[in-house]
């Protein structure tokens, strides 16, 4: 084997193909969200052997648990047993509970707007009675100051 043969397998072997892309993005974006996990995911790029994260993640998502993969899928899709009567009992229930849960939020809906109105009704007649009670005291106070008017003009005469 001579120099040449040697020095490729030597670089074939140990060439460092962790800067791809996808690699770089996930440092970049540890780096954003928290500096040391930036530092984390550098060090993974220089030390590690062929790191692929992207390729990692991937891989833990299919080998994941189908729990976990429905958080993932659409609200609406409930999936089947495989029993068509238990598919199609879950189907009108869950369609019953979505019915009676627009009901309820109809119902408290005129509720919240028959509470604003009392309340809009309380505070109105609240500033009414201030108001009176302003008008009485104002009322109260030129008639005090009329008599103590004629009082003085009284005593002058």
């Amino acid at each position: 084997m001579n120099h040449s043969t040697a020095h490729n397998n030597y670089n074939s072997n140990n060439s460092n193909n962790n800067w791809r892309l996808p690699n770089i993005a996930f440092m970049v974006g540890g780096f954003m969200l928290f500096a040391p996990v930036g530092f984390a995911i550098l060090a993974w790029l220089v030390i590690g052997k062929n790191v692929d994260i992207l390729g990692t993640v991937k891989s833990k998502f299919i080998n994941s648990s189908p729990a976990f993969k429905q958080q993932f899928k659409s609200k609406r899709h409930y999936g089947h047993t495989g029993n068509s009567a238990f598919d199609e009992y879950k189907h009108d229930s869950i369609a019953r509970l979505e019915e009676e849960m627009q009901r309820r939020k109809a119902q408290l809906k005129d509720e919240e707007n028959n509470f604003n109105e009392f309340v809009t009704n309380l505070q109105k007649s609240k500033d009414q009675a201030e108001f009176n009670q302003f008008m009485k005291a104002q009322t109260a106070a030129a008639n005090a100051a009329e008599k103590a008017q004629k009082t003085s003009e009284e005593e002058t005469v």
